[in-house]
């Protein structure tokens, strides 16, 4: 079986990138739809738009932008202020990923023999949509990147919860047409993620499917429960050889786009990767043996695992963490040749842990959470001593009320999503965990992690009315801190219990 998760097997995107074929350049002509004027079908390569999306998408998971610094994977000390406002612009989204998605949709459905090329692309447009309905809400969605004979030029802005129900009921009917039928025709080379293997995307669809109705829990649990319950059992990503992931090409790379993102945006001249106080303040508190691979030690020499927080204010903060003073990025994370995580098989045993712990699905919540963690120290390569002595502590052990074992499902979960920024940021919204120190710097949201990105300043210009309704239904409009539909436990964010101590202390010294 040919995977491209495996760390031998490589990418190699030729420039034969068509997506701007598909992308909006008129003035009178809203983004979000494909313009009429363009390439026309009979001449486009479903297969290679598929590569396309695949690979820019899957890039785009490993970055270390203001998302990474919501996750507080990363911290940057030349963002500045990261909790003020600014133009967050989803309409590159459309146009780079949905608009050419879609395409292969329309390109391959009915007809009898692509009916698994097209499955695997509604696959891949709800995860993209999920990642970007998670970010801002309401989206345009039912009436955007439609055909040039359908498209609308000002598409309304779809509810969360009606893109969510949506979302659930496309990866369910798309997962139960991939046929084994050997007379379908296949992507093969031209997926990138799976090459093909209809049995690893019904894996990656169902994965999904969970992943997704998790994270509507607490505001429907009905919904929840009734996708959680029809798919816990099916077949899932549940294995290190189903992964969905993709390894970039190395330094002699012919096209150095196909490098490992952070590697080409570390390399010229040295930009400094800080390792955050979250990650290493966890790491510690654990005694995990994942730190030495996720961070490296202050080049000081003294200050050892130093995790920098974000949102710090003044030199007074500040100067605490120099370039000497300051744990880095580990350079598996930034080397040229890196495989970015799509969904793993810890994930998915953290996601039924979760399940079993609330409920929603009948099973053994402590041993899924154990086996989450074993995959997830798997993943790095950590011997498997260590990840017997580490789960012989009471790290292994679910413990205490519900809301305390989902702390701890939630604590492990994030540390093995590392620098899966979206993901992470979504799911400490979620639930509010893992506890997050921010430093004095308290921006438009009051010192909080952004709870959603506001609408692109283009929208009010080009789509103002649905715009506007959209905001008009956030509780506080169109701000930083609304909550998203899905967003509906109480209380939240919880503060860090050493919050306005400064410095933060670490796990040993408090």
């Amino acid at each position: 079986m040919k995977l491209l998760k495996s760390t031998t097997t490589k990418i190699a995107v030729s420039g034969v990138l068509i997506l701007l074929m598909f992308s909006s350049c008129t003035e009178d002509f809203n983004d979000l739809n494909t313009d009429p004027s363009l390439v026309t079908e009979d001449i486009v390569d479903p297969d290679l738009l598929l590569t396309n999306v695949l690979k820019n998408s899957i890039f785009s998971i490993h970055n270390g932008g203001r998302i990474s610094e919501f996750a507080y994977y990363y911290s940057n000390q030349a963002s500045g202020n990261i909790f003020n406002n600014t133009d967050y612009d989803f309409s590159g989204y459309y146009q780079d990923y949905l608009i050419n998605i879609a395409e292969v949709i329309r390109l391959t459905e009915e007809q009898p023999n692509l009916v698994n090329k097209n499955a695997i692309a509604r696959i891949w447009k709800v995860w993209l949509f999920h990642r970007l309905t998670d970010a801002y809400g309401d989206l345009p969605y039912s009436e955007a990147v439609l055909s040039a004979q359908e498209s609308v030029s000002q598409p309304k802005y779809d509810t969360q919860q009606s893109i969510y129900t949506d979302m659930l009921n496309e990866l369910k009917e798309a997962s139960e047409v991939l046929s084994d039928d050997p007379s379908q025709l296949n992507y093969g080379e031209a997926d990138i993620l799976y090459q093909g293997d209809i049995d690893l995307w019904r894996r990656f669809a169902n994965s999904l499917r969970l992943r997704l109705a998790m994270r509507v829990r607490y505001v429907d649990e009905d919904l929840a429960g009734q996708h959680i319950s029809e798919v816990i059992d099916a077949p899932l990503i549940s294995e290190s050889n189903q992964i969905a992931s993709l390894t970039t090409e190395g330094e002699s790379a012919a096209d150095t786009e196909n490098r490992n993102p952070l590697y080409n945006r570390y390399l010229p001249d040295f930009y400094p990767m800080w390792c955050t106080y979250t990650i290493t303040d966890n790491l510690q508190e654990r005694d995990d043996p994942r730190l030495p691979i996720y961070c490296l030690p202050a080049a000081d020499g003294t200050s050892g695992y130093n995790g920098r927080p974000i949102q710090l204010l003044g030199a007074e903060q500040k100067g605490v963490y120099t370039e000497q003073t300051t744990a880095r990025l580990g350079e598996l994370f930034w080397a040229p040749e890196y495989n970015i995580k799509v969904m793993t098989d810890a994930e998915v045993s953290f996601l039924k842990a979760e399940a079993y712990m609330t409920g929603l699905a009948a099973g053994d919540a402590q041993a899924a959470y154990r086996e989450g963690i074993r995959k997830a120290m798997e993943i790095y390569a950590i011997p498997g001593s260590d990840i017997t002595d580490y789960l012989a502590t009471s790290e292994g052990i679910l413990f205490g009320t519900p809301e305390e074992q989902l702390q701890q499902i939630i604590g492990q979960k994030y540390l093995s999503l590392y620098y899966q920024s979206r993901e992470a940021w979504a799911e400490y919204r979620r639930t509010g965990y893992p506890l997050m120190w921010k430093g004095a710097e308290q921006g438009d949201t009051g010192g909080h992690i952004p709870r959603r990105l506001t609408y692109p300043q283009q929208e009010y210009s080009l789509n103002s009315q649905n715009v506007q309704q959209a905001a008009g239904r956030l509780e506080n409009g169109d701000d930083l801190m609304s909550r998203v539909w899905w967003d509906a436990k109480a209380d939240l964010p919880y503060e860090h219990p050493d919050q306005g101590t400064f410095p933060p202390p670490k796990a040993k010294n408090r």
